[in-house]
């Protein structure tokens, strides 16, 4: 509690910032689950964000950054410490008119239509995918082939020290829906994307296919979901076999735990069809990966981010 009371008071310190206690966190969970946070700061700027996760960790208190939920389960008990929302979502030109330099609580659906807007092309494989650069770079999102690590520069990032760090696309060490940041925890604050010259017209094209053939697959937008909940793993010759057809093969349609249950659309979604709790979802995902263990032999790795209520970043 000592704790609580001296982050309060650093944070209160700095004007603006609006902090706020035992807030829901079934509210910024794309799921609709989720216990309550003891603090929650939305951060606007990236001084905002340097100045909450620095004064968390002088305080001694365990913090957790996210964006907007999307790919996240919150713990039906919420959260033990302070949740920072990373809302600093500036875009602009970087050191040419083929570079973006973004900060990392830009939402992706804005960074594409703000490149569109310019007649940049790279990107359009983004197309609808939820969530923000911050969490793009943590999991190396993609779709359609390609991922976001194609178009890295540079990631500038807050180190254990206080300090900010420019980073290499290669010190991410960008792999399928990984990046260093799942394993040191540095916060992501902005990067440098280098995309290429295209026509405005061709480029929402080619946005408005994907998004027609995201549609025509995943469950209807608003789902109460949380996204492609299992990765998909690796099969021959460097291709990944879908989960989405292990989880048919193994019987996994219908199948529910609670009111947590497999989409009807497509089985690598799991539904909250009104009062699931992570617990559900939780139980339901270990028979899913049991199911498709024992049927194929193959172990599935969750994509989906269980934030557990003593969970913290360094």
């Amino acid at each position: 509690m000592r704790g609580l009371e001296h982050l309060e008071a650093l944070l209160k310190d700095r004007a603006g910032l609006r902090l706020r206690r035992n807030m829901p966190l079934c509210r910024y969970s794309w799921f609709r689950i989720g216990g309550h946070a003891d603090l929650f700061i939305e951060a606007v700027s990236i001084s905002e964000l340097t100045h909450a996760v620095v004064s968390a960790r002088r305080a001694g208190v365990p913090y957790y950054i996210i964006g907007s939920g999307s790919n996240m389960l919150f713990d039906d008990r919420g959260y033990r410490g302070l949740i920072v929302q990373n809302s600093a979502c500036g875009v602009r030109f970087g050191a040419d008119e083929e570079s973006l330099e973004i900060e990392s609580g830009a939402p992706l659906a804005g960074i594409l239509q703000w490149a569109a807007k310019h007649d940049l092309a790279g990107l359009e494989f983004l197309a609808g995918i939820p969530g923000t650069a911050g969490g793009a770079f943590y999991s190396n999102a993609g779709a359609f082939g390609r991922c976001i690590a194609e178009v890295v520069e540079y990631g500038e990032v807050l180190d254990l020290q206080g300090e900010k760090v420019r980073m290499s696309p290669e010190a991410f060490s960008f792999g399928y829906r990984f990046s260093v940041l799942q394993e040191h925890h540095a916060v992501l604050l902005g990067a440098g994307l280098r995309l290429a010259k295209g026509e405005g017209k061709s480029i929402r094209a080619a946005v408005t296919g994907h998004m027609r053939e995201r549609r025509a697959k995943h469950p209807p937008w608003g789902t109460a979901c949380a996204g492609s909940y299992f990765k998909n793993p690796p099969g021959d010759a460097g291709r990944r076999i879908p989960a989405g057809q292990l989880l048919e093969k193994s019987g996994a349609r219908g199948l529910k735990v609670g009111d947590a249950a497999v989409s009807d659309i497509h089985c690598n979604f799991i539904v909250n069809l009104g009062r699931a709790t992570a617990e559900d979802v939780l139980k339901l995902a270990e028979e899913l990966r049991d199911r498709v263990f024992r049927t194929c032999g193959i172990l599935l790795e969750e994509e989906v981010i269980y934030l557990r209520e003593d969970a913290s970043m360094p």
